[in-house]
């Protein structure tokens, strides 16, 4: 229309054009009148296409059909754009899906959004359809023109008209085979990822080590893979190019079966998940197996991408070289180290010695020597006595050294404790020296002072043979009496029951005999301390023969003293532990303990008393008629039911109380006590009774002696 409209204009222009040379060649002197004539045609209406928009809510757009209709999704609304001529004259427009006189939806002009000349946007409504929408619009008139009104005109060309009926998707095959496709293509790729970690993990020597000295099965596995192993760039290369080719036809297909973000989602996920991670998982540890079941399927892959692979792998040869990695000495200990042995402790042993015997020559002697600090030595003055044994056995070495002069870096010889098993302590010998395997290690340091230079020698340790096996074994060699597992971090030796031989000569026994100033003393401080001490309750002969058999002392002042430890590595000998049930009453009567509260320590001498609560207890027990008479005594010493009672009469203390050097104590028990009383009611039972003898005896005794007294 528009081409016809300029056609015209053109043709018109060019006829006034020669009009206007005709009137000049025609023209004379005389004054001839000019006549133009303008030809005048009529202005409509141009759309030259339209566009569809989607709200900013919706996306309504779907595609264009083959003929360039637009599809957009049913019942939906959406903004159409029309473009051409003149469209600031059309006045109302129109959705129909047959004619302009069945019209859908009509739209007027103060329902569109925007108009101008070459510009109209209106929104509209789409019902679903089995037809398709087309336009129809109806110039408007104005007030001056007075020709007829015009029916309504229809753009009927298919590219300008809306579909709200999606056709039928084509796909590239059938849809089974399409997802039977894609389903052999993920197993595919899970394949490929799978041998990427699982044959290119295995360097051709890991696999010759397997088919050397692996078990059956991975010898056999190694024997199948080692041959394509060995062409390494072009394995690699066939895997990875096959690997992408896969991926990339998966998300095609799903493409070609779904939307962009659905495909893209969809292809995402199952790649990640069934092409990468679950195969590599499963191959990083049946790798062999795997890639030699489906070695088949490698040599037809690396076949098939010979044109590309190949050249690529020759390029990465020249470029990169062989992959021929080697193992030096530290990368095989660090090897061996980083071996689990958990389930096969053998070969843990094994390992360690191999560790140790490769890791030897990088040693130093600083590395598995004993500290000076820790050493454990003697004089060489020192007297073999049985308290020097004791303490030997007690510290667990069986090899000691000795030094001379009273200086511990002058070590001079090395005393074997085995020795000493021959030897009489009585006799009191001196230690003597021996040649065995010990080295001293020292260090030097040189101080210069002006011209004159002088060497200090400082004793680091020592260094046994021992010491240098067990730096091989990589274990500590362990004699029945050794108390340290490790000479570097000084672990002590965990044992069931750790043996205390000082025992020998400390024990707790029965002391001397007291003397009478001190037995009366004693029972005179006991009556004045505690009422149950009395004569009321115990007899004084009765309180003199339990001081006689209860005596207990300690004597540690024999005990050795070695040069170098401190009093707290000496042994001590405990009366009461805090926090532990006691069930004795302790008085020191000579000597000195020590008690110790919280951080704190101080010495108790003679006179002084513990466990008071054990009296109290006694105390009330007798106060609570439980004991009446001497039945009731004995039944409360013998009587299971009763002995309960007396288990139960016991306090917890919140100090130690212990000895470091001498101590005579008395100590008292529950059944002690009760047993004293037990004894005070017979004897003042069987005294009544000869008193009460007596008394009957003396009257009818009278008049006889008066008779003989005559007689005589």
């Amino acid at each position: 229309m528009a081409a016809i409209m300029v056609a015209f204009t053109v043709i018109s222009i060019a006829f006034l054009k020669l009009d206007i040379k005709g009137s000049n060649i025609d023209s004379s002197p005389k004054h001839q009148e000019i006549e133009i004539e303008f030809v005048t045609y009529e202005v409509r209406p141009y759309v030259s296409g339209i566009r569809v928009v989607s709200m900013p809510s919706k996306s309504n757009l779907i595609s264009y059909s083959e003929s360039g209709a637009t599809i957009i999704y049913p019942d939906s609304r959406a903004r159409i754009v029309m473009f051409g001529y003149h469209l600031d004259k059309i006045g109302i427009i129109s959705l129909t899906t047959g004619n302009c006189f069945n019209s859908v939806v009509n739209i007027s002009r103060p329902e569109f959004l925007i108009q101008t000349v070459k510009r109209l946007d209106f929104v509209a409504y789409f019902a679903k359809s089995d037809e398709p929408y087309h336009i129809c619009y109806k110039e408007r008139m104005s007030r001056k023109e007075s020709r007829e009104e015009e029916d309504m005109i229809m753009i009927d060309e298919s590219r300008n008209s809306i579909v709200t009926e999606a056709p039928a998707r084509i796909y590239y095959l059938p849809i089974y085979l399409q997802i039977s496709i894609i389903f052999m293509l993920f197993c595919l790729s899970a394949l490929f990822s799978g041998l990427n970690l699982g044959l290119m993990a295995l360097s051709p020597q890991e696999l010759m080590l397997i088919q050397k000295c692996g078990s059956k099965m991975e010898r056999k596995y190694a024997e199948i893979i080692l041959p394509v192993r060995q062409s390494g760039n072009y394995l690699l290369c066939t895997i990875l190019i096959m690997n992408v080719v896969v991926n990339a036809a998966i998300s095609i297909l799903f493409e070609d079966m779904t939307s962009g973000m659905i495909a893209f989602i969809v292809s995402s996920v199952g790649i990640v998940i069934i092409g990468e991670i679950i195969p590599q998982s499963i191959c990083v540890k049946k790798g062999l197996a795997v890639g030699a079941y489906t070695i088949w399927l490698t040599r037809t892959f690396m076949i098939l991408t010979f044109p590309f692979s190949y050249p690529i792998s020759k390029i990465l040869d020249v470029f990169l070289g062989e992959d021929t990695p080697v193992y030096d000495r530290c990368k095989l200990i660090n090897l061996m180290k980083m071996t689990a042995c958990e389930e096969n402790q053998e070969l843990a042993a094994d390992l360690k010695i191999a560790v140790g015997a490769m890791e030897i020559s990088e040693k130093t002697v600083g590395d598995v020597l004993t500290k000076i600090e820790d050493v454990f030595m003697l004089s060489e003055d020192t007297i073999i006595s049985a308290a020097t044994i004791v303490e030997i056995m007690r510290h667990g070495y069986s090899r000691i050294p000795i030094y001379a002069d009273d200086d511990r870096n002058n070590i001079k010889a090395l005393l074997m404790v085995k020795d000493l098993a021959l030897i009489d302590p009585r006799d009191n010998f001196t230690v003597k020296t021996g040649n065995y395997h010990l080295a001293i290690v020292e260090s030097v340091q040189s101080m210069y002072d002006r011209k004159i230079s002088q060497q200090t020698k400082n004793l680091l340790g020592i260094v046994t043979l021992e010491d240098i096996v067990e730096e091989i074994l990589q274990a500590e060699i362990i004699d029945e009496s050794d108390s340290v597992t490790d000479n570097m971090y000084r672990s002590k030796r965990k044992r069931v029951k750790e043996p205390c031989f000082t025992k020998i000569l400390t024990n707790e026994e029965y002391g001397k005999k007291l003397s009478v100033h001190m037995e009366q003393m004693t029972i005179h401080f006991l009556q004045q301390h505690h009422v149950l001490f009395r004569d009321e309750y115990v007899d004084r002969q009765v309180l003199a023969h339990l001081l006689r058999s209860n005596i207990r002392q300690i004597d540690m002042s024999h005990s050795p003293r070695i040069i170098g430890y401190s009093a707290k590595q000496r042994e001590t000998v405990p009366i009461y532990c805090m926090n532990a049930p006691a069930f004795r009453f302790v008085v020191i009567l000579e000597g000195r303990a020590t008690v110790k509260l919280r951080n704190m320590e101080f010495e108790t001498g003679p006179w002084t008393s513990f466990g008071e609560e054990i009296l109290d207890q006694i105390d009330e027990l007798i106060n609570g008629n439980l004991i009446t008479d001497e039945s009731d005594c004995s039944l409360l010493v013998h009587s299971d039911s009763k002995s309960e009672l007396i288990n139960s009469i016991q306090f917890n203390p919140d100090f130690d109380l212990f000895v470091t050097d001498f101590c005579r104590f008395l100590h008292l028990t529950v059944s002690t006590y009760l047993n004293a009383i037990k004894a005070t009611k017979i004897a003042r039972v069987a005294r009544n009774e000869q008193d009460s003898i007596r008394s009957i005896l003396k009257p009818s005794l009278c008049p006889a002696t008066q008779s003989l007294s005559k007689h005589l």
